[in-house]
C-alpha cells in the first residue's frame, strides 16, 4: 500500500501540479498563475518595559473565477497580561496601487511587506479611520535559513488524496523588533522572534482549490524551543467528516530536519478543556498533545479569548494564537513558545 502510494505522490508532482524549485527571494512575493496564496507572520513578542504581545499578520491572494485577483489581510494583536485580542480585516482588490506585489513588495491598502532580502523583511499594519489606536512597524531578520515544508518546499496534505499538495516554506526565527501600537501606548519591541510562512497551491488549470475549500479544515502549530529546535505540526482534514491526518517537521539546533510525513509519525490531538466562543458559538480545544520524533509536548494558550472573526474580507472565523509549550526530550524537560491555528 505505501508503495502504491509513493507511486501516486511522484505521478502528481510530475505531471499535475506543476510545482517548481524554490528561488528567493523571487519566491517570497506572491505567484499569479495559482488560485490561492498566503504569507503570514506571527510573533511572540517582549516589550523594553516587560510587555508580552503576540501577533498575526497574514497576507491572502485568491483568484475569483481564475481571473480576478484579491487581496485580504488579516491583522491581530494578542494582549496577554489583560487577555485582550484586538483584530482588524481588510479586503483589496487590485486597482491602481491600492493592492499589488512585486519582487519587493507586496501590498493591500494600509498593510504591506517589504522584501529586503532573502532573510529579511519589513512588515507594516496602519489601518487608518477606526482602527487607528492598532499599528505594527517591524523589521524582521532571519537568524537561520529558509525551512523548507517537504522535500524542495513540496508539502503533502493528505496521503487519501495525494493531489492536495502545495508550494510551502518557513522562516522559523526571525529575531524581532520596532513598534507595536496598542490604544495609545506605543511599545518598542526588544525581544523575541517571529514565524513566516508561505503557502501557495491550485494551479489556474485546476477548476478549484482543494486546500482552501470552505469544507477543509485544519490544526496547525509553530513552535520555537529554547533549545534552539523549530518544530511544525499539522492536521489536515479534507471535510469535517473525515480522519485528521497528521504531518509535522523537525529542525534540530544543527540544522538537520526530520520531516513526518507517514502515517503514525505524528500524533497531534486535542484534550477535554475547550473555550466556546460567545460571537460565533464555535468550540475550540484549549489544550493540546503533540508527539513526533523523540519529542512529547503538553500545549495550552497564553489565553482563551483569541478568535479572529474575518467578517469584512475572507468571511470565516478561526482560532489563532500565542501558546506556551512544555514537553520532553531524551529524558529532560524542554520548554518553548509557538502559535497555533485551530479552523
Amino acid at each position: 500500500m505505501k508503495y502504491i502510494f509513493r507511486l501516486l505522490y511522484i505521478f502528481y508532482i510530475l505531471f499535475i501540479q506543476t510545482l517548481i524549485a524554490l528561488e528567493f527571494p523571487l519566491d517570497h512575493t506572491f505567484h499569479k498563475d495559482y488560485r490561492l496564496e498566503w504569507c503570514y507572520f506571527v510573533g511572540n513578542l517582549k516589550s523594553i518595559d516587560g510587555m508580552d504581545l503576540g501577533y498575526e499578520l497574514s497576507f491572502f491572494r485568491a483568484k475569483l473565477d481564475g481571473k480576478e485577483d484579491i487581496f485580504p489581510v488579516h491583522f491581530a494583536i494578542s494582549d496577554p497580561k489583560n487577555k485582550q485580542h484586538h483584530t482588524n480585516d481588510v479586503l483589496h482588490r487590485r486597482f491602481g496601487s491600492i493592492a499589488s506585489y512585486s519582487i519587493s513588495k507586496i501590498q493591500s491598502g494600509d498593510y504591506s511587506i517589504q522584501i529586503k532580502s532573502p532573510l529579511e523583511f519589513e512588515i507594516k499594519a496602519n489601518p487608518r479611520g477606526a482602527n487607528m489606536s492598532l499599528q505594527l512597524n517591524l523589521t524582521i531578520a532571519s537568524l537561520k535559513e529558509i525551512l523548507p515544508q517537504g522535500e524542495d518546499g513540496v508539502s503533502l496534505k493528505s496521503r487519501k488524496y495525494p493531489d492536495v499538495v502545495s508550494n510551502y516554506y518557513s522562516i522559523p526565527r526571525l529575531k524581532t523588533s520596532g513598534i507595536i501600537r496598542l490604544d495609545s501606548k506605543e511599545y518598542i519591541i526588544k525581544d523575541g522572534f517571529s514565524w513566516m510562512d508561505h503557502e501557495w497551491s491550485s494551479p489556474i488549470a485546476q477548476k478549484e482549490s482543494r486546500i482552501g475549500s470552505k469544507e477543509s479544515q485544519w490544526d496547525w502549530i509553530c513552535i520555537n524551543l529554547e533549545n534552539g529546535t523549530d518544530i511544525i505540526a499539522f492536521n489536515f482534514r479534507y471535510s469535517g467528516k473525515e480522519k485528521s491526518e497528521s504531518f509535522g517537521t523537525i529542525r534540530d539546533p544543527n540544522g538537520k530536519i526530520q520531516y513526518f510525513k507517514e502515517e503514525g509519525g505524528v500524533s497531534f490531538y486535542p484534550g477535554n478543556k475547550i473555550w466556546k466562543s460567545q460571537k460565533t458559538e464555535k468550540k475550540y480545544p484549549m489544550e493540546w498533545h503533540l508527539k513526533l520524533g523523540a519529542y512529547a509536548f503538553e500545549i495550552s494558550p497564553t489565553f482563551e479569548e483569541q478568535e479572529f472573526i474575518a467578517d469584512r474580507s475572507t468571511g470565516n472565523s478561526y482560532w489563532e494564537g500565542g501558546v506556551r509549550v512544555i514537553g520532553e526530550y531524551d529524558g529532560k524537560i524542554v520548554k518553548g513558545k509557538g502559535y497555533l491555528e485551530l479552523k
